[in-house]
């Protein structure tokens, strides 16, 4: 894009002049003089005032006001003087122009004009109604809008800056776009959206389903609001339709008259499209901070798509490392995946964040991983076990511990505490260490409930599987004792849940589908 600046100001279709002079002559013929100009299609609106007191109430009323025209004596030698400090200090006003007319000599004056007040100018009044006047106002106006432009570029700089830093903390493509999207719209529409709850926005986001070319709004604001789920087609005009079109075939982003629209592609093949009306028509957008905006939100969107794949890899790795490890002791596969869906249930009503119970749903089927270096006449063995079989059997977790502590990747180090602890017990007399209640990370108290709820409920090489009332009165019988007493109420509360896991990856499900 460009860099060309478009300036959009429709709120009055009037540029607001201050005339301050105590001579209703002055006010009358500068408003017949000036009665036909106009700048950037726009007139001009003139306000009189004719002493300090009627000026102030008319600033007060006016927030739209971009040059006074100031009588340099007023009432009394400094009343003019007053009224600029008003201006400048007390309504903290710095972007009106001001300009002083007289007909006095003002050589005593000029000194204070120049180095003690925000003045920008003086003129003889003979010279402003002869022929200047005009010219004046138009050299005012435009520095009134070029001052409005810079200050509302830094404005959006910052939120600019400030946005790109909260989106880097997003970890899920979802919450990134929805979280674009409001900045998207704060930064063109001068957060005028209502706050993000309340939205007026016509805005929305939408995601690329698959390899597919159809795009399934997640989030929208405004007259979007009931579109999410729909696609962009069922969503949108014709004519937008023909400008999102434009973008996804030609280019990248674009504002049009009416409407912004980005599409972000990842090197990954995810890709994703947000388009945010322009309501807010009494500002300017610079297309330079658009495209800094887009370029930052791209960037980011690329490595967040990136990142996730590799977290999806590392994920199914997992599994199928459980899987194999299961696979030893002759089981199959199904046991990892209810293990995981019961710890993410048992994460989920416990209150972990979002980002603990992806964590630990996904480091929890390698909670046997240690298993690998157990022998097999111990590992299968039908019958019951020695003490020193048992303790063999015991250092699973310890091995799996040293298999996974010195990795760097969060899932791993998840990893890593759930094979340690999972057969730690809430009084103290588990192992490997002895830990005693909350001791034990969290995730090693939900693994230990969901991987013998499952133990318990499924045949192995040395048992039958129990019934299920032996295994709730079991959960009774050791609350508080191997088990966290709030995950035993958590599972009991979510029971039926529980069962319908139970019921979708059954061992005989497993096995059918294998066949």
């Amino acid at each position: 894009m460009d860099g060309t600046v478009q300036y959009y100001n429709e709120q009055s279709n009037k540029w607001n002049i201050l005339i301050v002079d105590n001579d209703n002559f002055i006010h009358q013929i500068i408003k017949e003089m000036n009665k036909d100009f106009t700048f950037e299609g726009r007139t001009v609106n003139f306000h009189s005032a004719y002493n300090t007191k009627e000026a102030i109430e008319v600033l007060e009323d006016n927030r739209d006001i971009v040059l006074v025209l100031l009588e340099a004596f007023l009432e009394k030698e400094d009343s003019s003087l007053d009224l600029v400090k008003y201006i400048r200090e007390d309504i903290k006003n710095e972007d009106i122009r001001i300009l002083l007319m007289t007909e006095k000599n003002i050589n005593g004056l000029e000194g204070n004009i120049i180095f003690d007040y925000d003045i920008n100018g003086y003129e003889k009044k003979s010279e402003l109604l002869s022929k200047k006047t005009s010219t004046v106002i138009l050299s005012s106006i435009r520095s009134f809008r070029d001052i409005s432009r810079i200050k509302s570029n830094r404005k959006s700089m910052e939120r600019i800056v400030s946005s790109i830093s909260n989106l880097y903390e997003k970890d899920a493509i979802g919450d990134f776009l929805i979280s674009s999207l409001c900045h998207l719209s704060a930064l063109i529409n001068q957060c005028k959206g209502m706050g993000k709850e309340n939205c007026n926005i016509n805005s929305f986001a939408a995601a690329r389903e698959g390899t597919s070319n159809i795009f399934r709004i997640i989030d929208g604001k405004g007259k979007y609001k009931d579109c999410i789920n729909k696609t962009i087609r069922e969503s949108v005009s014709a004519t937008d339709l023909m400008k999102i079109n434009k973008i996804y075939n030609e280019g990248e982003h674009e504002l049009f008259d009416n409407v912004y629209i980005a599409r972000y592609k990842s090197t990954s093949g995810s890709e994703a499209i947000l388009l945010v009306e322009n309501q807010s028509k009494d500002n300017y957008i610079d297309i330079e901070l658009l495209d800094i905006f887009y370029k930052s939100v791209s960037a980011t969107f690329d490595n967040l798509c990136l990142n996730l794949e590799i977290e999806e890899t590392q994920k199914e790795i997992l599994y199928t490392l459980g899987e194999v490890t299961e696979a030893r002791s002759e089981e199959t596969g199904s046991h990892v995946k209810r293990v995981s869906k019961y710890c993410q249930i048992l994460a989920e009503e416990y209150g972990l964040s979002p980002r603990d119970i992806m964590l630990l749903t996904h480091a929890s089927p390698i909670h046997d991983i240690g298993k690998v270096a157990i022998p097999d006449n111990i590992l299968l063995k039908p019958g019951k076990l020695t003490g020193e079989e048992f303790n063999i059997i015991k250092s699973h977790t310890t091995i799996g511990y040293n298999l996974l502590r010195n990795s760097k990747r969060e899932i791993l180090k998840a990893a890593a505490i759930v094979a340690h602890e999972h057969h730690e017990r809430y009084d103290g007399k588990g192992y490997p260490r002895g830990l005693v209640g909350e001791e034990i990370h969290i995730f090693g108290r939900i693994t230990a409930i969901a991987d013998v709820f499952d133990a318990l409920d499924s045949s192995r090489v040395y048992k039958k599987a129990w019934v299920m009332n032996d295994i709730l009165n079991y959960f009774i019988e050791e609350k508080g004792k191997h088990f966290d007493p709030k995950l035993v109420d958590i599972l009991f509360e979510n029971l039926d849940r529980f069962l319908e896991i139970r019921e979708k990856y059954s061992d005989i499900t497993e096995q059918s589908s294998e066949l």
